[in-house]
């Protein structure tokens, strides 16, 4: 058959028809509303019917019929069998008339031929071209039940409904309008088919007559059974058609003409019988035309089955081409977590399970996703309610942040899933495990790049030169291991976002994230203040010799010990018993707490420092290190002061333990 789409062979009318319904297709795809999967030419199977398949969903294809006739299809008698007596009995008469004319034997073997065609005509010789599609239609036979795809309809396209489609007088004329209104009695709720049959109304029974004689239907029930199959649609002229796409391009596009002129010559060029176009790669194709407002979107789907999952979305238009790899994990981490953009839709069509402990399913690492959207952007989650709830449970009810800080999440409810075109499958356990994966790394990636930019914008407002040059020496030391390692930073932002007495799962690394990169940065900053000015070159985030180890908390606000169910408080509020645990690091670096050390000491474990070695008392770390005049070194302190207040703490200590040693060797 003629390849439909091809530029040279495809009438404007035709063209347009196919650009109204994918830019129809296109509005609903990246607005995030279901929209068919794919468009095609000349396939389907189904002949007459092959001009163009729309691929609804696996199930469903939908095959249009495009007629541009603004005449009469046929001037014969609406019962074919009327017109094929009539005709018989013209034959029969023009040769009756040559009788008296003087007998030719070439003539006499033509109008043999002639009255032989008369009589016995092949059974499609006088079908006008809507009959061939509807003949098809009536003869198509439904697939076996299992078959994809398990649905089919069919829609005759139009330019107007008062085509005569029969009519040999005024009187008989039949016309699309009449079918049309036939096809609606046939698709009305509670239709009674014996009713119809017997309706006295003469465009009823005329297009009945015309469907059963000319069109290979047997009776009522089976052009009614074929009717609810159908849809017929009025268009209107090349400038109705033209209009409509326009105004669906309008939404999304900057220049809809240009883009409609763009979305024809892609049709013309790209779509033959042996591919098809999808809702993504047309709009791949048109991404240089799209408004830079415009909402993107990221969806997860689990099948209803609850085994596979789909990804797919907007979310990668204007990136660059990933070589094959549909929807990668770091195109959807880079796109949702990245600064500056807005309107980003993620949708999560599953509904909640609490995770098994250890295990990093793909569940909780969209959820991870989900809690650090940026400003601008929504999380639409199937059964959103316990979504919230299950998220509340996991993190203690809260990010670490504040008291409310899981109250503002930006997650409406949504029960409806999106069909597209292209998306990567993920069809076993072990798929499921490597996305979930290859969704934390791509989370640890963005948020160590953005906590480096974080730490060196914050680095670059110290004032004092020598404190400056020890922290970028630091700094130099530390990044290329952090970066390089990420075992190890990913051990350290646990350490800092999950203090181990909480009892939460920290291998989710749900607190980890944009939203907590300030409690992040701080405990960085922190850290480095804390080497620099205590163990200079030597110090280390895990340890500064020959002090000991470092524990650094980064939290402001906890949930408490693991069986405590006080609900989220600012961290000084607990004991630091509570909070350590009875054997602590000997340096303990608490980063989101504002109040001294001084403050912090549990009465419990000791009354003061000199208490503190005593035997009976339980540990606590040599140096507490807290906000309260360590982080203000920053902007208004000096190495010098820095080194000499760290040192005043050290010895304090070394005091106050020998102290404790020489009492304890005096008996006392």
């Amino acid at each position: 058959m003629i390849k439909r789409f091809r530029l040279e062979q495809k009438g404007r009318y035709e063209k347009l028809v196919i650009a109204r319904r994918l830019s129809d297709m296109l509005d609903k795809y990246l607005d995030g509303r279901p929209a068919p999967m794919f468009i095609g030419a000349e396939q389907g199977g189904i002949p007459q019917w092959d001009d163009v398949v729309v691929q609804h969903t696996e199930e469903h294809w939908e095959h249009l019929q495009i007629k541009r006739q603004t005449t009469c299809f046929s001037d014969k008698h609406v019962d074919k069998e009327a017109f094929l007596q009539s005709r018989e009995k013209k034959a029969k008469g023009d040769k009756a008339g040559e009788g008296s004319k003087p007998s030719d034997p070439v003539d006499d073997a033509d109008v043999a031929v002639d009255t032989d065609a008369a009589k016995d005509p092949a059974d499609d010789q006088f079908d006008s071209e809507l009959e061939k599609v509807m003949k098809s239609l009536a003869s198509w036979q439904a697939p076996a039940s299992g078959a994809k795809p398990s649905k089919r309809t069919f829609t005759l396209h139009l330019p107007g409904l008062d085509v005569a489609i029969k009519g040999h007088s005024k009187a008989h004329i039949t016309t699309i309008n009449h079918l049309r209104e036939f096809w609606d009695s046939c698709n009305k709720d509670g239709l009674s088919v014996g009713d119809l049959s017997q309706r006295d109304d003469n465009p009823t029974q005329r297009v009945y007559t015309w469907l059963t004689t000319w069109c290979g239907f047997r009776d009522w029930s089976h052009v009614v059974e074929k009717m609810q199959m159908l849809s017929i649609e009025s268009l209107g002229d090349e400038t109705e058609l033209e209009t409509a796409a326009l105004a669906s391009l309008d939404r999304h596009f900057l220049n809809s003409r240009t883009t409609l002129s763009l979305l024809i010559d892609y049709i013309s060029d790209n779509t033959t019988d042996t591919n098809v176009i999808s809702c993504y790669s047309a709009a791949k194709q048109l991404q240089n035309m799209l408004r830079p407002s415009f909402q993107t979107w990221t969806q997860y789907l689990l099948n209803p089955l609850g085994q596979d999952w789909t990804v797919t979305g907007t979310h990668d238009l204007d990136g660059p081409d990933t070589g094959g790899s549909v929807n990668p994990a770091s195109q959807v981490v880079s796109h949702h977590w990245k600064e500056g953009a807005f309107n980003r839709q993620l949708r999560l069509h599953a509904g909640y399970r609490s995770p098994s402990p250890g295990v990093t399913a793909l569940p909780s690492a969209i959820l991870r996703l989900a809690l650090h959207l940026k400003a601008g952007s929504h999380g639409l989650l199937l059964g959103e309610p316990v979504w919230r709830q299950g998220v509340d449970q996991e993190l203690g009810s809260t990010l670490g942040i504040g008291e409310a800080d899981l109250d503002d999440l930006p997650w409406i409810q949504n029960t409806e899933s999106l069909s597209c075109g292209l998306g990567r499958p993920i069809t076993s356990q072990l798929d499921n495990r490597r996305e979930s994966a290859a969704l934390h790394d791509a989370m640890n990636e963005v948020v160590w790049q953005q906590l480096q930019n974080r730490v060196e914008q914050k680095m670059a407002k110290i004032t004092d030169l020598d404190l400056l040059t020890a922290m970028e020496a630091m700094w130099r030391e530390w990044k290329p291991e952090l970066s390089a390692d990420q075992t190890a930073r990913q051990s350290l932002f646990e350490q800092l976002m999950y203090p181990q007495t909480e009892g939460l799962d920290a291998k989710h690394a749900l607190r980890i994230g944009p939203r907590t990169l300030e409690l992040l940065e701080v405990a960085i900053l922190m850290l480095m203040l804390t080497c620099v000015g205590l163990g200079g070159a030597d110090a280390h985030w895990r340890a500064i010799p020959p002090i000991g180890d470092i524990l650094s908390i980064a939290l402001r606000h906890w949930s408490g010990g693991a069986t405590d169910r006080g609900g989220p408080r600012l961290i000084s509020e607990d004991s630091l018993r509570v909070v350590l645990g009875q054997s602590p690091a000997p340096v303990v670096v608490l980063s989101g707490v504002e109040a001294s050390a001084t403050c912090l000491r549990d009465s419990g474990m000791a009354d003061d420092r000199a208490a503190e070695h005593s035997m009976a008392a339980e540990r606590q770390p040599r140096l507490l290190i807290t906000r309260f005049q360590v982080y203000s070194q920053l902007q208004r302190g000096t190495l010098t002061s820095l080194q000499e207040y760290f040192k005043k703490q050290w010895n304090e200590w070394l005091i106050e333990r020998d102290a404790a040693i020489n009492a304890c060797g005096k008996g006392q």
